[in-house]
């Protein structure tokens, strides 16, 4: 099980970055050309958005991998440890909700856009939101993981 996480972690991080470099060198390539080169890409801005949908949605991933999103640590801190656990665990039983929930309105957002093309790139508009509910699933995951593991810090 160690070993699926590692991997899947691993997965991820690659990808992120990956779709984070790509929006930096499309998000330059479109500022050179239509400043020095006087010569707009057609493709660039639209590129841009779609990267920084897929990075934002991935990182948002890792951030659930290491347990890190925004939390009252300070305040949870000085509660008593029962209330802590139940604290905790409040707070994955609605990240599990919120991401079924994006699971659920991410497919059914896709599955309306089956035949949608993007004008400038020509792609189809489900793949551009096939992120969301691959990003619902990966945070269940990772809570799972988290659950499994006793809540500690990874």
């Amino acid at each position: 099980m160690n070993k699926f996480f590692r991997i899947l972690r691993k997965t991820e991080t690659i990808i992120t970055v990956i779709s984070m470099i790509a929006f930096t060198i499309v998000g330059f390539l479109q500022v050179f050309f239509r400043v020095f080169l006087k010569s707009p890409l057609a493709w660039s801005e639209e590129a841009c958005r779609y990267l920084f949908i897929w990075s934002m949605m991935l990182g948002a991933i890792l951030v659930a991998a290491e347990n890190g999103h925004f939390r009252v640590d300070f305040l949870v801190s000085k509660l008593p440890d029962p209330l802590q656990r139940i604290t905790t665990g409040l707070s994955c039983l609605l990240m599990a909700v919120f991401s079924l929930l994006i699971i659920y309105y991410g497919y059914k957002l896709m599955m309306s856009n089956t035949t949608r093309v993007s004008p400038a790139l020509g792609i189809r508009m489900m793949y551009i939101y096939l992120i969301f509910p691959i990003n619902g699933i990966l945070v269940l995951l990772h809570l799972a993981e988290g659950i499994v593991k006793g809540g500690k810090e990874k």
